[in-house]
């Protein structure tokens, strides 16, 4: 159960739905009557765990070298902030692989001290100070005065760190479209204005 809730991201709640039940003690197993979402979580706990332990000792013996991005997002219905952090990397057998390593809790200041930080505690957590080839994150002052520290953390060597600052291209794409929209303004409210005269009608 908890791997089909990880798998397919759905709530603690749907352990206990009736529906589900219904359809397991049908299609599978007539004796099947659920799992508490307490269990549930708890299971789900002891998976987080299993696969940050694995990764660990994999990175450890890792020698190739790993991108990472990082992001911060805001929960406005709770006022609250969440650092995230994955890394992609290609291993041995030329497969790409992306996890997701950190999605914590970040209620400090958005400093680049704070961010450094953080990012330098997850990097050490998983064995990876040393396989860093670039780091991306948005065009932010702070994540980009973060840059210097984390390259240095790193020892960024390869192609001289030329590549281990990378801006997110979405949110550069963003930015380039909420400016001519702005040079716009006016023009598209002509437009909007005559859509809705059309129907209005």
């Amino acid at each position: 159960m908890a791997n089909l809730l990880v798998e397919e991201n759905l709530p603690y709640l749907f352990s206990e739905s009736l529906a589900f039940r219904d359809y397991a003690q049908t299609c599978l197993n007539p004796q099947y009557r659920g799992y508490s979402r307490k269990t549930v979580k708890k299971e789900i706990s002891r998976l987080y765990g299993a696969e940050k332990v694995m990764l660990q000792n994999y990175f450890a013996n890792f020698d190739g070298c790993v991108t990472v991005c990082s992001d911060i997002w805001e929960d406005t219905y709770h006022n609250l902030h969440y650092l995230g952090l994955t890394v992609h990397y290609i291993d041995n057998d030329w497969h790409m692989h992306k996890h997701v390593l950190a999605f914590r809790e970040y209620n400090d200041r958005h400093t680049a001290e704070h961010i450094y930080i953080l990012i330098e505690r997850i990097l050490i957590e998983y064995n990876l100070i040393d396989k860093v080839f670039a780091i991306g994150f948005d065009n932010a002052t702070n994540n980009t005065a973060a840059i210097p520290r984390l390259r240095e953390l790193c020892g960024s060597t390869s192609l001289m760190g030329r590549f281990f600052h990378q801006r997110c291209a979405c949110h550069v794409l963003n930015l380039c479209v909420q400016d001519g929209l702005k040079a716009l303004g006016a023009s598209l409210e002509v437009v909007k204005g005559g859509i809705r005269r059309i129907w209005g009608n």
